[in-house]
């Protein structure tokens, strides 16, 4: 018997509109029920399910559900089941709710009435939630609660990726720490990690900090996080700002780098540069690349300028130091030195320090303290100003070693004095 190519193709057609229809039909619903009743008037084109001594039971493609109850639509391959509902996926997923949906063709599910989905490392509870098995995602728009092992996460919308082991939340999200509370506009929680990351306006506060960024990462569990946009540290009495920020809660340390911003809300000072280190149990801060620091001192600024500037001790009893050509700037006063050491309360003494001893040179000129005040330059081994630590007023300053002092005179000439030490 021989086919013609209309035929050939005819029969092709044929093939290929049965197999879906076989396809469709071997993902039809399985049920156990001890009860069934059919009631046409009150359920038109169902079966209504009960259980006697054991639930009523579902399967289909990998999911198991139980119920007390249940009313199955078999040609739309639907059910509801009501009263002690549990959805099982594998070993890995359980859901419990008080009412639930499940169509088989679509493989999509709605639960609600105190749901309550456990997974390996978190369990999350809502009034309503949604499930996409194809795409394997639970949503919830009612607000919802995942406890973790170490936080709690709530928001009024979320959606969880099972592939990914990963939370969105969006609006209204709180992150509930024994150590701290996490507030943001958007976050991404990796519950297998514990990994959470920030999009909008965030704050992690806790007793003894406050972080602020727009963008960020937070190790839940390592208790250390990386920020970004607009971000800052807020301490007891300094803050922290910075294009970055690392910061670790266990070891009380963060860093900042570019145009970072230290800022001593006790002692009025402000500290610039590009890397700084802040270690907030030694109450100390590291910082480098154009390190700038200004402070107030008898109704006016000073500021300072060096390679590198380290801030230490308690705020009663700060201590500044610099280290490699630093600059010093007052309006009625300027000078310049190797390093430079400020103890800003106890006897209000600055001092401006050549680590090179010996006579000044024309080598060693440029690493020697030199300060300009009132039309005078003194230079020496090693200044010290004294301020009075009540009034902040300049009271006395100290030259030792290869001290010089020149000041112009009323007649165009100058001045000078030369000697070991002057006062």
């Amino acid at each position: 018997m021989k086919f013609s190519a209309n035929s050939f193709l005819f029969l092709v057609i044929i093939l290929l509109a049965v197999i879906p229809e076989a396809n469709a039909q071997g993902r039809l619903i399985d049920y156990e029920s001890e009860r069934q009743i059919i009631n046409e008037e009150q359920y038109p084109g169902a079966v209504v399910l009960s259980g006697i001594n054991e639930q009523v039971y579902f399967n289909h493609e990998g999911i198991e559900v139980w119920c007390n109850n249940a009313v199955f639509y078999r040609e739309a391959n639907f059910f509801k089941a009501y009263g002690d509902v549990r959805m099982q996926q594998g070993d890995t997923v359980t859901m419990q709710s008080n009412y639930a949906e499940y169509n088989g063709t679509t493989q999509f599910a709605f639960a609600s009435g105190k749901v309550k989905m456990t997974r390996p490392q978190t369990t999350l509870e809502t009034d309503t939630l949604f499930f996409n098995r194809v795409k394997q995602q639970a949503y919830f728009t009612s607000g919802g609660t995942v406890t973790d092992t170490a936080s709690v996460l709530k928001s009024l919308i979320g959606r969880y990726f099972m592939e990914e082991d990963k939370y969105s939340f969006v609006t209204n999200v709180v992150l509930t720490n024994p150590e701290y509370v996490i507030n943001s506009a958007q976050l991404d929680f990796y519950s297998d990690t514990g990994h959470a990351y920030f999009y909008g306006p965030t704050t992690i506060e806790s007793e003894t900090s406050t972080v602020y960024c727009e963008r960020g990462f937070y190790d839940t569990r390592a208790d250390e996080g990386y920020f970004v946009k607009n971000s800052r540290i807020d301490y007891e009495n300094r803050i922290l700002e910075g294009d970055s920020l690392y910061f670790n809660r266990s070891n009380s340390f963060a860093s900042a780098t570019n145009n970072i911003r230290v800022t001593d809300t006790l002692n009025k000072s402000l500290i610039t540069g590009h890397y700084a280190e802040v270690f907030r149990d030694r109450d100390s801060v590291f910082i480098t690349k154009r390190a700038v620091a200004a402070t107030v001192q008898d109704n006016d600024s000073i500021f300072i300028h060096s390679d590198t500037l380290m801030i230490t001790s308690k705020p009663e009893n700060r201590i500044i130091r610099g280290f490699y050509d630093v600059r010093m700037y007052k309006s009625d006063m300027s000078g310049k030195s190797d390093s430079i050491y400020v103890n800003q309360k106890t006897l209000g003494l600055t001092k401006l320090i050549n680590l090179q001893a010996g006579p000044v040179t024309s080598v060693t000129v440029k690493r020697s303290p030199v300060l300009w005040s009132s039309g005078s330059q003194m230079t020496g081994d090693t200044i010290h100003l004294l301020s009075d630590p009540k009034t902040e007023k300049l009271d006395s300053l100290k030259v030792f070693d290869n001290a010089f002092l020149i000041q112009k005179d009323s007649i165009e000439g100058f001045n000078q004095v030369k000697g070991k030490e002057l006062t």
